[in-house]
Parts: structure tokens; C-alpha cells; sequence
């Protein structure tokens, strides 16, 4: 089947072009000037009316098959929300041998409408880490190590998992908080109490530790999550002496501060949490000068305890209600619009790093490039339309996420989702999901081909 957009603002080879893109089956077979592209017969032809056409976004933290999501809803969400390819993370313990594994792509096969990769994990123990060798070579995009277990994460499980990578290549993925810097007692009356329950050195101790352990390993690392600026100074002085380490941020840690949680309580409860206001402007310059490599947004969703919250951001403090949640945001369907609107439209990020950040750094550090991540020949037609002018307002609830609430809710936001195709076939056209379940694909890293 021969596919042909016209009339779009096609991001190829580092800048915004007026060309037509021809899809041959579910790759781009061509990137033409509209004048050709008139006298080529197509068995369907897209009108893309002057919307910018990107390469899909690739999330590279997701929790679709964990806490109260599951991949159906979830990966819809991506699909609103302009992510073409999820990489899933699974429960402690939940991906550690080939057996989960291949279940999981089963299990993932019959509900997605977008591609997906796995991660491998999560990895608390040392009894989860003898099969990651053979987690690699069926396609596992990296594996996460969770140091905040009960029990913790020492460097006794920590340096072996560092060796499980420099030997077999899959990258370590690391919750970098060291239980050794956490008081244990929170002061729940107190709204920052929970952010002063797990105070920065937690993540910088456990950063600092992760990347000497990886220089001294050889193996290549990776940073969940970031929400410290000396986190970010630790990660860059890392990279200028050559370790191979990459980072991700995920939007909650560049628009929201400590602030937040007077105000909005649960629905911004994450670990590690909220920072200062000069954290967060921290997080855009580390993501603007390449220190930090992708958003992330590391989705998760569990269940707040009583009814739904209203849409109203001014809710009052509940210190009980702060104890009993969840720690964790969803993100998923708003991860690329926040960082649209609130980056690129607002000058923090040039359109190119905006580009780079969701797609051809997360597909490299994936192993998925260069099928994913680039809008070029060869590629798979993995495509978002994104209207830049559009304005529009945050819904308190998400059109497909089991989410309950949004710390977003009431935002007005500069640009808008309106389709998403993965390999070549529309899945989101603006206002609804026109694929049904097991669209998506497992999409292995191509390190362990």
C-alpha cells in the first residue's frame, strides 16, 4: 500500500520542509516535492492542511502494565498524546527472566495500538539479575535497578548490576536515591514534608556512586528520572571524562516545584519529589545544552485514596491524604504537549532539540534506532501531526488513562496532537483511537540483534 501526505511542514534533516512524504507499506519510501508528488498515484492520500509533520515520540519510562494502568488505556494515551513507541517497565521482579519476558510481548501484542519496548526488572535483588544476559539478546531495551526497596538497594547489588552491564551491554537503568541519606520519619502535618523526607543527597549520593562504579565497569548507565540541578553538574563532569552515561527528565520536574504540594497535595506525591523553583530552571538548561538526553515521563498511576479530586487546583492539604497515596504521576497523554508548549513555544527549546529529546536520543538509547526515531527513507512511518497554533485547555481527567486526577488540570497550552500514525497507519486522528488492540508491536533493541 502506497501512502502520500501533501501539504505538511515535514521535519527532515534538521529543519522544517514544504515536501510530500510517500509511506511504502509502513516505512517512508520517500521525501519529494509536492510538484512530483502530484503525478504519483497513491492508494490513499492525506491532506495534512500546514500542520507540522515529526518523527513519533518514544518514551523511554512508562508504567503501562503496573499500579492502576494497563496497556490498552495506556498506550491510547501515548497516541493522544503523540508517543508512537513506549518502553514498559514491569513490578519488582516482574521482568527478570525469558519467560516473563516473552509473556510479556504476548500480553503487550494483544492490547497496544502503539509500538512498545520493554525494560527489564525491576532489579532489587541479586537473584534478579543472572538472566538479564538472555533478556538482552531477545531485545530488552535496558533494565532498571530500584534502590528505595524494602530492603534497600546497597551497593552490594548495585556493583554486580554495573558488571551485568559492562558484560552484556544492556544498559543499567537507575532510581538513584540512597536510603542511607533518608531520615525515615516524615512530618506529613508539614506540606513540603514529604520532600524533605527525601532530600536531594539522596539522589546525588546514589548519581555520584552509580557513575564511578560505571567508569570503573566500563558499562553504560543511565539515569532515571533527574530532578536535581547537582544531580545534572554530577552527570555533565561524568560525560566530559568519557563515561558512557545518559539521562532522562520527565515534565513534572520542569514545570512543577516544591510549591505544588501546598496546593495540590497527592496528585504531585513522586519520588524522588519535587524540588525548588531553581531546581526546575535547572532542568531546562540541562536538557536545552544536552546534559540531559530525553523527556521521560515515567507514567504511574495508583489508585488516591477517596473520591476523585475536583478539577479546581486550590485544594486544600491533607496530611492523612498525602500518607495513604501512591507516589507517582500520569503523564503519558501530555508529556509531548507540556514540553511543546511550555519549551519550544516559550523559546526554552529550539523545535530541533524539541525533536531530539522525544525521538532520536531516547530510539539511540534504546537501541532502536535507526528504524525509530527520524523522520527519513528507510525509517518506519512513525508520525506525528502537531497543529503549533492550536490552543487548548487540560482536561482534569485524561480521554483514555485510568488517571483520577492531573496536576496539569486547567493549564492552557500552544499546540496540539492532531495525528498519530505508527508504521504508516493512522492510530489517532485528533479526536479518537481508529486502530483497534494489538496494532502495536514489540520493537527489540537492536544491540542484541
Amino acid at each position: 500500500m502506497l501512502t502520500r501526505i501533501d501539504h505538511g511542514e515535514v521535519w527532515a534533516d534538521g529543519r522544517l520542509q514544504h515536501v510530500s512524504v510517500l509511506i511504502e507499506d509502513e516505512r517512508v519510501a520517500a521525501l519529494i516535492s509536492p510538484d512530483l508528488a502530484t503525478q504519483i498515484r497513491a492508494d490513499c492520500v492525506i491532506d495534512a492542511g500546514g500542520l507540522w509533520i515529526l518523527p513519533g515520540g518514544i518514551d523511554l519510562h512508562v508504567h503501562v502494565s503496573d499500579g492502576a494502568e494497563t496497556f490498552s488505556p495506556g498506550t491510547c494515551c501515548a497516541a493522544a498524546g503523540g508517543v508512537t513507541t513506549v518502553l514498559d517497565m514491569a513490578p519488582f521482579h516482574g521482568c527478570v527472566t525469558s519467560a516473563q519476558y516473552q509473556a510479556k510481548v504476548a500480553q503487550a501484542e494483544a492490547e497496544c495500538v502503539v509500538d512498545f519496548g520493554l525494560v527489564a526488572g525491576i532489579v532489587v535483588s541479586l537473584d534478579d539479575l543472572p538472566d538479564l544476559g538472555q533478556l538482552a539478546r531477545l531485545g530488552a531495551a535496558y533494565f532498571k535497578v530500584f534502590m528505595p526497596a524494602d530492603p534497600p538497594v546497597t551497593a552490594r547489588e548495585l556493583w554486580p548490576a554495573v558488571q551485568v552491564a559492562a558484560r552484556t551491554g544492556l544498559r543499567l537503568g537507575l532510581h538513584a536515591e540512597e536510603t542511607g541519606c533518608l531520615p525515615g520519619e516524615v512530618d506529613w502535618s508539614d506540606p513540603l514534608g514529604f520532600a524533605h523526607s527525601r532530600p536531594v543527597v539522596a539522589e546525588t549520593a546514589a548519581t555520584a556512586q552509580l557513575l564511578e562504579m560505571a567508569r570503573a565497569a566500563g558499562a553504560p548507565v543511565h539515569v532515571c528520572h533527574v530532578s536535581a540541578a547537582r544531580t545534572a553538574d554530577l552527570i555533565a563532569a561524568a560525560k566530559a571524562q568519557g563515561v558512557e552515561v545518559t539521562a532522562e527528565v520527565p515534565p513534572h520536574f520542569l514545570l512543577l516545584d516544591e510549591n505544588e504540594f501546598a496546593r495540590q497535595g497527592p496528585r504531585v506525591k513522586t519520588t524522588p519529589p519535587l524540588r525548588t523553583r531553581g531546581d526546575t530552571q535547572a532542568m531546562w538548561q540541562a536538557l536545552a545544552d544536552g546534559t540531559l538526553d530525553a523527556l521521560a515521563c515515567d507514567h504511574f498511576l495508583g489508585r488516591l485514596p477517596g473520591p476523585p479530586a475536583a478539577a479546581d487546583k486550590q485544594v486544600s492539604y491533607d496530611p492523612s491524604t498525602m500518607r495513604d497515596a501512591p507516589a507517582g504521576i500520569g503523564g503519558l497523554e501530555l508529556s509531548l504537549p507540556l514540553l511543546f508548549s511550555a519549551g519550544v513555544q516559550e523559546g526554552r527549546l529550539s523545535l530541533g532539540r524539541f525533536v531530539e529529546v522525544t525521538a532520536r536520543q531516547p530510539a539511540a538509547i534504546a537501541g532502536l534506532a535507526p528504524q525509530k526515531g527520524r523522520l527519513a527513507v528507510g525509517a518506519d512511518a512513525d508520525l506525528i501531526f502537531i497543529d503549533p497554533d492550536a490552543e487548548w485547555t487540560v482536561a482534569n481527567q485524561g480521554d483514555f488513562s485510568r488517571a483520577e486526577t492531573t496536576p496539569y488540570a486547567g493549564w492552557r497550552l500552544r499546540g496540539r496532537v492532531k495525528r498519530t500514525m505508527v508504521r504508516g497507519r493512522s492510530v489517532w486522528d485528533g479526536e479518537r483511537i481508529t486502530v483497534e488492540a494489538g496494532w502495536g508491536r514489540h520493537a527489540p533493541s537492536r544491540r542484541s540483534a
